[in-house]
């Protein structure tokens, strides 16, 4: 039976009845409105119904095969498809389950059809999965990954179009995903190059947000296969949508992501052992719950590989030069220069035997004068413990390469008065490479600390920057002077799922923006930011995740800011803000306003609108504490374009001066459980229901502004934020969560704000 539903126009009033019992806010939803399900069982012929030939040619019926299938039978090497739905569908995601009857031929789905020469189509072919875009009779491959399919296998495919996001999903797991602009709407339907059986139709509508999280990851378990490599496996989780990835914890700390349900994890010490938990996550950014912990102990050392020491210029370039995978190169202390870079290009080592290139003794390894590495084409090298102090080049450029790892360096560059990024990420196939453990500053020049950019089209992705200190940049420049620019506005629609975590930043001044993101779904937690004049900036790109972090400064020093936002989808929680002295551009945060409507999808643009300032959507401001600062939470600070269905919940501002909630602009905003303290509340007209003029009863613990034990504050949440799991402490929140970044909790403390001795090369 098919089924085509208008369910959009019950959708509104519906949510509005729960409106007024819960205060959910309406723009998160946990569900996806149905536009069409269809079973074939009520037909004795294909097309029928709404569906339609589009190609004109094939051989449609219907057969039983357990059921009613829709069945190609026409052996020939045309192509044949069918659709059905709505030309202005935009965002869906549609499933189909596809058996071939020949895996040499093209068979599978297709999404956003317009006519025959415009459409996104997911076909098996030969011993692959191929995700294509078809656009003005041009056929080009997005992703492509080996995938056997048999002839007696129904296999679900589902293609997710949404925005410029694009993904091929598999029995319910995320195989294949690109970024592009090429079709904006368009119907579904069947692709079949000769013979195969479809059925069990279903499209959703990606337009309505997603809540659910994925399921726990069960039968995780570990295995030590060498002195340095624990392998790790474990059965994949299931999602309302699909799971797109899992994150992997050693010992409480994110380690690293993949698609698959395996990792590889390297570089550990021998005979030491190592607990490790599994998260699933979805499109979304929705985490499961953590799987039940395993440990392993890496084997005894047994040696292996090639060591191979250096104390020379020449015979660095020589050794690097002669690398293959196992090889160590340790460079004895003293002074390497160079008239160029050291080049590492072509070098493939793997993840349980590693090129790396290390210092004897951390520090004392300097690379002076012109000399810089260049990682190009590259896969699994190592940069440790170097002191970077060469002049005029970038220190480490990483270009086309993945799997890169730059740990327990020092950055501190002979500045030359011009613009200069010191490590630098990008190019083609650019994913999975980690910044850690280094020290970056002092630096006035123009140019970036770190700059993660990538290809023409698509931005390096999966890449984790942790446990840096980045330190005295400026003075104030008006642009250039980010100490990290996560993408650029060319690349802002394309997905970085980038993750800074766990840094500390103190004094960095340089540009209005500390970190100026500029791509998609990229992930800011845990990190500290003491006395930096700026903001965390969600400049481009949509759905980031800014949680866990603490913005200190001494209530002197001016200009110091939180959190701006623009774009669509954001997560903003369990933030924590101290005597910031900043306001307009840098509120402590500011949903602001927009120059540019790139609509309630993110995708209404011209390559020309990509630097402009966006209009918020349905951003998420829940559960932060703002005390002793000039400003609180601000809405529309700037431009012209007010936020559109943004909200604001379980939210403490307890400052001395100016207003509290400060709505600039007009806007259908939602405000809920919220508190507010100490001097004018709001200047609009909301209830003690979405903002309490009541005294929070802060007290002073670790250092921070926490809940007393009779604070008005605990259980007196509103709403049901499913991402709000834990505190800013890292402490679960069990039942009804309490109002603001802390949980009043006596269990362990695993977040607080970090020092230099948490961070850097020297640290644990």
């Amino acid at each position: 039976m098919m089924k085509m539903l208008k369910s959009k126009k019950v959708i509104p009033y519906a949510l509005s009845c729960m409106l007024s019992f819960s205060l959910l806010p309406l723009a998160t939803p946990a569900f996806a409105a149905t536009l069409l399900t269809d079973d074939f069982e009520s037909y004795s012929s294909f097309p029928a119904g709404t569906w339609t030939n589009a190609s004109g040619n094939g051989s449609w019926s219907i057969a039983t095969d357990g059921s009613k299938v829709a069945v190609q039978t026409s052996s020939t090497t045309n192509t044949y498809i069918v659709t059905n739905g709505t030309s202005s569908w935009s965002n869906y995601t549609y499933s189909a389950k596809v058996k071939v009857g020949s895996t040499s031929v093209r068979n599978g789905i297709v999404a956003r059809y317009t006519n025959s020469n415009n459409y996104y189509f997911l076909i098996l072919y030969n011993g692959n999965l191929l995700l294509n875009k078809k656009v003005s009779g041009s056929t080009t491959t997005i992703q492509q990954v080996p995938f056997t399919a048999n002839t007696s296998t129904f296999y679900n495919l589902q293609l997710v179009v949404n925005g410029t996001s694009v993904q091929g999903y598999v029995n319910g797991t995320l195989m294949v995903q690109g970024t592009d602009m090429s079709l904006t709407n368009g119907v579904p339907g069947f692709y079949a190059n000769g013979v195969a059986e479809f059925d069990d139709v279903s499209v959703t509508d990606s337009a309505v947000s997603d809540t659910q999280a994925p399921t726990v990851p069960t039968g995780l378990s570990a295995s030590a296969v060498s002195s340095a490599q624990i392998n790790l496996t474990w059965t994949a989780s299931t999602d309302n949508v699909g799971v797109t990835g899992y994150d992997v914890f050693r010992d409480g700390s994110l380690i690293g992501s993949t698609a698959t349900t395996s990792y590889s994890d390297s570089g550990l010490s021998a005979s030491t052992t190592y607990s490790y938990t599994i998260k699933a996550k979805d499109a979304a950014n929705n985490l499961s719950q953590a799987s039940s912990p395993v440990s392993a102990t890496t084997q005894a050392s047994g040696g292996g590989g090639t060591v191979v020491n250096v104390s020379t210029s020449a015979q660095l370039a020589s050794a690097i030069s002669s690398a293959t995978a196992g090889t160590t190169i340790v460079l004895a202390n003293g002074t390497y220069t160079n008239g160029g870079n050291f080049s590492v290009s072509g070098k493939n080592g793997t993840a349980a035997n590693p090129i790396t290139i290390k210092a004897a003794n951390t520090g004392q390894a300097i690379i002076s004068g012109g000399a810089y590495f260049i990682v190009s084409n590259s896969s699994y090298v190592v940069i440790e413990g170097l002191k970077f102090m060469n002049t005029g080049n970038t220190a480490v450029k990483l270009d086309q390469s993945n799997n890169v790892r730059v740990t327990r360096n020092t950055f501190a560059l002979t500045e030359n008065g011009n613009s200069l990024k010191w490590v630098y990420i990008g190019g083609a196939n650019s994913h999975h490479n980690r910044i850690d453990h280094n020290e970056f500053g002092p630096k006035h020049d123009l140019g970036n600390f770190i700059t993660v950019d990538g290809s023409s089209t698509q931005i390096s992705q999966y890449d984790t920057i942790e446990y840096n200190y980045f330190h005295d940049i400026g003075p104030r420049a008006t642009n250039e002077m980010e100490a990290i620019r996560l993408g650029v506005s060319t690349l802002s629609m394309s997905d970085a799922f980038a993750t800074i975590q766990y840094n500390l930043f103190e004094n960095c001044d340089g540009d209005p923006e500390y970190i100026s993101v500029k791509s998609g779904h990229n992930t800011v937690r845990y990190n500290t930011f003491r006395n930096s004049q700026g903001v965390l900036s969600s400049r481009h790109g949509h759905a980031q995740s800014f949680y866990g972090n603490f913005f200190l400064g001494d209530g002197v020093k001016a200009g110091i800011g939180g959190i701006r936002l623009y774009a669509n989808d954001h997560k903003v929680f369990n933030n924590y803000f101290e005597n910031l002295t900043g306001s307009g551009y840098a509120d402590a945060i500011n949903v602001d306003g927009g120059d540019f409507d790139g609509g309630t999808n993110g995708n209404t643009f011209t390559s020309s609108d990509l630097s402009k300032h966006w209009r918020v959507y349905r951003a998420q401001i829940v559960n932060n504490t703002i005390v002793n600062s000039t400003t609180g939470v601000v809405i529309g600070g700037n431009y012209t374009l007010a936020p559109v269905d943004s909200t604001i919940a379980n939210n403490i501002v307890n400052n001395a001066t100016g207003t509290l909630y400060n709505e600039v602009k007009t806007s259908n905003t939602t405000f809920s459980g919220n508190i507010g303290f100490g001097s004018t509340l709001n200047n609009k007209s909301r209830t003690s229901a979405e903002i309490n003029n009541v005294n929070p009863l802060l007290t002073t613990s670790g250092g921070l502004q926490k809940l007393s034990t009779s604070s008005p504050a605990i259980n007196a949440s509103t709403g049901s934020y499913t991402f709000v799991t834990t505190d800013m402490d890292g402490q679960s929140r069990t039942g009804v969560n309490d109002v603001g970044a802390d949980e009043y909790a006596t269990s362990t403390i695993t977040n607080v704000p970090l020092t230099t001795s948490n961070v850097g090369p020297l640290a644990p």
